[in-house]
């Protein structure tokens, strides 16, 4: 049923942050549809070899490929990214001598494949992005990033774009596994810029 309001009874700060959120609502919207070239995205990471290569190999082509369009496809590649990483970690643990080795490679399946691990938060994400929940989009988003930083750094408090190589006392991880975390770590840097566009105010 339409409400009509008096505007003696309506308070000025209400209506205009009711207004501001229509707003952003709106204008997060319509920059989902926008069209943005591929070469404009990349530039803003620090991988834009990689990162063209990646987006430009979505089906149909990146030329007509909207906001929305390209976040779809580049969640579906961080899937398929975590998969692999799962598949090589039980590869690994199945094959590991090395206590240390184990415990690493146990603690970042753990990260990958837990009931609120990374592999978790994908649906939600690909959920978010279709009813245009583009906050959810991104709340999700930073636990993906957030688990893969813990496996990278196994749990110690350092940032993934320091080191590559997991670390725990004297050991260091002679497997795939820090290319495989640090392939994660570039398709999260593409899915953080492309959805900066969702907030961009043109």
């Amino acid at each position: 049923m339409a409400r009509h309001f008096n505007g003696n009874n309506v308070r000025p700060y209400s209506l205009i942050l009711t207004l501001v959120f229509a707003f952003l609502l709106f204008d997060a919207t319509s920059n989902a549809q926008k069209i943005v070239k591929v070469e404009e995205i990349c530039k803003q990471t620090k991988i834009f070899a990689y990162c063209s290569n990646l987006l430009n190999s979505i089906p149909g082509g990146a030329a007509r490929a909207d906001v929305d369009s390209l976040a779809h496809y580049t969640i579906e590649v961080l899937r398929s990214k975590l998969k692999n990483t799962v598949n090589l970690l039980n590869s690994l643990i199945a094959k590991a001598t090395d206590p240390k080795a184990k415990e690493l490679y146990n603690f970042c399946l753990k990260e990958f494949t837990a009931q609120d691990g990374a592999l978790a938060e994908i649906d939600p994400m690909q959920q978010s992005l279709k009813a245009k929940d583009y906050n959810s989009v991104s709340f999700h988003l930073n636990d993906v990033v957030a688990d893969n930083d813990e496996c990278m750094s196994h749990g110690q408090d350092q940032s993934s774009t320091s080191s590559h190589h997991f670390t725990t006392d004297d050991f260091k991880d002679p497997s795939p596994l820090p290319q495989f975390t640090d392939d994660i770590f570039k398709v999260l840097q593409i899915i953080t810029v492309i959805s900066n566009y969702w907030f961009k105010i043109y």
